[in-house]
């Protein structure tokens, strides 16, 4: 397999995580509102949607700069719902950012799936 090629279960933890993203913004703030976020990072911050699993430290520095506080809200959301939708507890208030906890999932989620 290439570095290129994703293993299933990456691409499976990608997916979830572009769900959470998209379902969070559009649920809270309404679909026309997601729609232009996802133009803002595009435009502001190259950011494509596919890429938000390879970057999620810009989608929270683009949440932030696009809805300050409330952005930071939004994200705290979105990871929420992503460890929902894998099923794992959420640690509540242990000092880690969001893209931390975002890794970290990840990370359990391939060693589960290596096992």
């Amino acid at each position: 397999m290439s570095g290129r090629e994703l293993r299933p279960d990456t691409a499976a933890f990608n997916e979830l995580l572009v769900q959470s993203v998209d379902e969070t913004i559009a649920g809270i703030l309404g679909k026309t509102v997601s729609s232009a976020f996802t133009n803002y990072m595009h435009n502001n911050f190259g950011l494509e949607i596919g890429e938000i699993p390879s970057r999620p430290e810009t989608l929270f520095t683009a949440l932030h700069d696009s809805f300050g506080v409330g952005g930071d809200r939004l994200g705290r959301y979105i990871v929420r719902k992503l460890y929902q939708k894998a099923g794992v507890e959420f640690p509540e208030n242990d000092g880690h950012s969001l893209t931390e906890y975002v890794q970290a999932l990840k990370t359990r989620i391939t060693d589960e799936e290596l096992q």
